[in-house]
């Protein structure tokens, strides 16, 4: 049986984890784009070092052995997730920046034709 203090250990450890997790996918979310953005890539290297960091403590949070296997398998697809979708928003912002230059162009040109 799990005494009480064991108990406290392993939660105690799991907020932690979580707060980790939580905390490195911000850093991640904040260094991947600005390195982006400036062009500077030690910011996007210093975010994927934040991305190693958040994998490690999901690993840690599900080794602890006191969460249930469903919870496990969602940290773990949450991790996997969450390592792709800095890269995939950067993109998807770049896109949406294309396209709309390209319909300030169009309009921009049509404008110009009529006056």
């Amino acid at each position: 049986m799990i005494s009480p203090d064991e108990i406290a250990q392993v939660v105690g450890a799991i907020i932690v984890y979580g707060f980790l997790f939580i905390f490195f996918a911000g850093m991640y979310a904040t260094f991947y784009p600005l390195g982006k953005m400036f062009q500077k890539p030690w910011l996007v290297w210093i975010g994927y070092v934040f991305a190693v960091a958040q994998f490690v403590a999901a690993i840690a949070m599900a080794l602890t052995g006191y969460l249930d296997p469903f919870w496990v398998k969602l940290v773990i697809f949450t991790t996997l997730a969450y390592l792709v979708i800095p890269p995939a928003m950067w993109r998807l912002v770049l896109a949406f920046h294309r396209q709309e230059k390209e319909l300030e162009r169009h309009t921009s040109h049509v404008h110009s034709g009529l006056y």
